[in-house]
This record gives C-alpha cells, sequence and structure tokens, in this order.
C-alpha cells in the first residue's frame, strides 16, 4: 500500500472539495482530512489537509501549479 501524503491544505472545506474534485477527474484518488477539526480549531490543526497517495504526489503538484 502506498503512504498517503499532503499535497496542500486549505482554511476552506469547499476549496479543498474542489480541488479534490480536479485531481480526481485527473485519475488521482484523493483524500480531505482534518475537516471538521479544522472547522474548530483551524490555527492548531492546520487546515484541511489535501491528501494523495505518494506515488501521486508530483503529478497532483504539477496539476495544481504547486511545482518548485
Amino acid at each position: 500500500m502506498s503512504k498517503l501524503v499532503t499535497v496542500t491544505t486549505f482554511f476552506d472545506a469547499n476549496e479543498a472539495h474542489i480541488t479534490k474534485g480536479l485531481l480526481e477527474s485527473e485519475g488521482i484518488e484523493a483524500w480531505v482530512f482534518d475537516e471538521l477539526a479544522a472547522a474548530y480549531t483551524p490555527i492548531v490543526t492546520g487546515g484541511v489537509r489535501l491528501v494523495v497517495k505518494q506515488a501521486d504526489l508530483a503529478r497532483a503538484r504539477e496539476i495544481l501549479g504547486l511545482t518548485d
């Protein structure tokens, strides 16, 4: 099983879900983590995390324009 890694974080859960849909439309499985915790303590949790398999990280970052 591939390790799961955070691609990016959001303070808006809706934005996280829209971005998740974008990745999934490109064939990358994605998950939204910490949605409820971030609603109550966004500073402590760091926000809503968008997570993908480590093997898909580089492609996900490229799709989202997050390349270094």
